[in-house]
């Protein structure tokens, strides 16, 4: 009976366990579960993409992917749109070519224009320019593919080809499509404010002490090298000062600009100048000036992170006052600045400086910004600025060197455009303190109209005015006008 009953037993187990199976609730599939989520957070990252909260959409997208790693291929592109909006260039190559190695057989037209921007925004010129080529070559007729090559070889210093390229846009497009709208405002924009190849201008200034400069200058760039820019700039100058002789400067200058690698770009130049003058320029001089010296300027900026820039850099000057210039003096300078747009409309910005004169003397000076910043048909620009300047040996003579300066400003900055023309209106106003005396108000002013007057010439005038012992070595006001004409061949 005992063996039966173990043998009936041992017979009615599976029944009892298929039973008791059947009473627990089955658990839910995990991947299931995971890609309900990461489809939810995608849908979230396209809303945010909608309302242009690139930030939140990125974080969304990436969320996604960490719930289910195999919608890579599907959204990849999606993410790196999002990162070139944020200006996070790099990392929007990165996925355009994590998507672009998922869909080898399709053509993918759109995607590799977003990948070609995206080298060029993040400074690798040389890749964007094979790549828009071959979109090109593909379909002549695509606008944004032709105007993506134009800028990448203008930023590639290839300026008379970027141009050309550039310039077809605007005779085969109606002026209201969008290539022939895009292209119109990039030249105007390089014409404007870019490095052309011609630049003849002519300035004047006119400081409270009665010190007048009359400066003429030839700016010619050459392209050479491939990207690099060789510049020739003859310039004369007129000083000119109640009761004294005037005094005449002929200057060359040869310089030299261009990368160093993606993100760093470099600005060389190297002259020689000649003072002189036909009498005696100051009551202790027994001589008349005739003194030729050779001087520099170079500096280095680096893209450290896509919204901040570094700038190094030197020079060796001549200092523009008449008592400086009877006694030959000059000064080496030093300076690293940066800006930082450590927010979508807010620019955070300083700089530091050390001067080293011939005469023994040292100058320390220091600047400090915070803008916010508007885009759009008016761009403004506008916030606090501080500065700082002092000098081992106060007022030693032959130029304004106080012990400590200190100016505080408001600065507001307005850029328009208007067909063919621009408009720029940059006024300050502060307080500025010198050791030992009381605080001033000072402000400036100054204007610039710029008219794009055929498709290769520009042409501009500016006029200023700023009541700042900063304006001047000699610690003056000064007023100022220029008039530029730029042009391209």
């Amino acid at each position: 009976m005992k063996m039966l009953r173990t043998l009936w037993m041992m017979m009615m187990l599976p029944a009892a366990f298929a039973v008791a199976a059947d009473a627990v609730p089955a658990q839910p599939d995990t991947n299931i579960i995971n890609n309900r989520l990461a489809w939810q957070k995608v849908a979230e990252a396209r809303d945010a993409a909608q309302k242009e909260s690139h930030h939140e959409a990125v974080a969304d997208y990436l969320e996604a992917l960490a719930n289910d790693a195999s919608l890579v291929e599907t959204v990849a592109q999606e993410i790196a749109y999002q990162k070139l909006w944020r200006e996070d260039a790099d990392k929007a190559v990165f996925y355009f070519k994590r998507y672009l190695a998922r869909h080898p057989d399709e053509i993918n037209r759109d995607v590799r224009k977003g990948l070609a921007q995206a080298y060029s925004w993040s400074g690798r010129q040389k890749e964007a320019i094979v790549l828009y080529r071959q979109l090109v070559d593909e379909d002549g007729n695509d606008g944004a593919a032709r105007l993506g090559l134009g800028r990448s070889l203008i930023w590639n210093n290839e300026l008379r080809e970027g141009y050309d390229v550039v310039r077809s846009l605007e005779d085969e497009f109606p002026a209201g499509s969008a290539p022939g709208r895009e292209s119109s405002d990039f030249l105007l924009t390089v014409m404007d404010s870019y490095t052309t190849h011609m630049d003849v201008r002519g300035t004047g200034s006119w400081d409270s002490d009665g010190l007048d400069i009359y400066r003429a200058t030839a700016d010619f760039h050459l392209e050479v090298l491939g990207n690099k820019l060789l510049q020739v700039a003859p310039t004369a100058t007129l000083f000119q000062m109640p009761d004294r002789p005037d005094v005449f400067s002929p200057k060359m200058q040869f310089g030299l600009v261009g990368t160093l690698a993606r993100n760093w770009s470099f600005h060389a130049y190297a002259w020689l100048e000649h003072f002189r003058s036909s009498e005696p320029i100051t009551d202790a001089a027994t001589d008349k000036l005739n003194w030729t010296r050779p001087g520099g300027d170079f500096w280095l900026t680096w893209i450290a992170l896509p919204r901040l820039r570094v700038d190094f850099g030197g020079s060796n000057l001549a200092v523009e006052t008449y008592p400086a210039f009877a006694k030959h003096l000059n000064f080496n300078q030093a300076s690293v600045s940066a800006d930082w747009r450590f927010a979508r409309k807010f620019t955070l910005g300083g700089a530091g400086i050390f001067g080293d004169y011939s005469d023994g003397n040292t100058r320390r000076s220091g600047s400090a910004h915070l803008f916010w910043n508007r885009e759009g048909k008016l761009k403004i620009m506008t916030g606090p600025t501080f500065t700082y300047m002092d000098y081992t040996d106060p007022y030693p003579g032959g130029y304004w060197a106080p012990d400590w300066v200190r100016n505080g400003s408001w600065r507001l900055l307005l850029v328009t455009r208007h067909g063919r023309m621009t408009f720029k209106l940059d006024g300050s106003v502060g307080l500025e303190q010198e050791l030992g005396s009381d605080a001033l108000t000072v402000a400036g002013i100054s204007g610039r109209w710029g008219w794009r007057l055929a498709d290769r010439t520009f042409l501009s005038a500016e006029a200023g005015y700023s009541r700042s012992r900063f304006s001047s070595a000699s610690g003056y006001n000064r007023k100022f006008v220029g008039l530029s004409l730029k042009a391209m061949f």
